[in-house]
C-alpha cells in the first residue's frame, strides 16, 4: 500500500501559490516568508505532498531554540545537566 503523503523539504519547485489552508496569516507566511526563513537558516519548512495529486496538503516549520534552565520546573531541572539553557526544537507553524 502506497502512503497517502510524503514529507519533503520545501523547495522552489513546490507550487506555494496553489496552497490555501484558510488561515490568511499561515497562507501569507507560506507564500511570502517561508523560503526567506530557510535561506536565512532561521527555520526549515517541510511540506506534506499528496501522493495521488502531488499537491501540497500542508506544511510545518522547525527551528532550533533554547529555554533557560531557570525557567523550567524544579523537578525537571534536577534531571538535567547544569547548563545555562536546554536546547529545544520549535514547531513554529503547522497548517493543513
Amino acid at each position: 500500500m502506497k502512503p497517502s503523503f510524503r514529507i519533503e523539504l520545501l523547495s522552489k519547485e513546490h507550487n506555494r501559490t496553489a496552497f490555501m489552508c484558510g488561515v490568511e496569516a499561515l497562507d501569507r507566511y507560506f507564500r511570502e516568508q517561508a523560503m526567506q526563513d530557510m535561506r536565512r537558516r532561521a527555520a526549515s519548512c517541510y511540506v506534506a505532498i499528496d501522493s495521488a495529486t502531488s499537491a501540497i496538503a500542508g506544511y510545518y516549520t522547525l527551528a532550533a531554540g533554547s529555554i533557560p534552565l531557570i525557567d523550567l520546573p524544579e523537578d525537571l531541572i534536577k534531571k538535567l545537566p547544569r547548563y545555562p539553557s536546554v536546547p529545544v526544537a520549535l514547531l513554529g507553524r503547522f497548517s493543513s
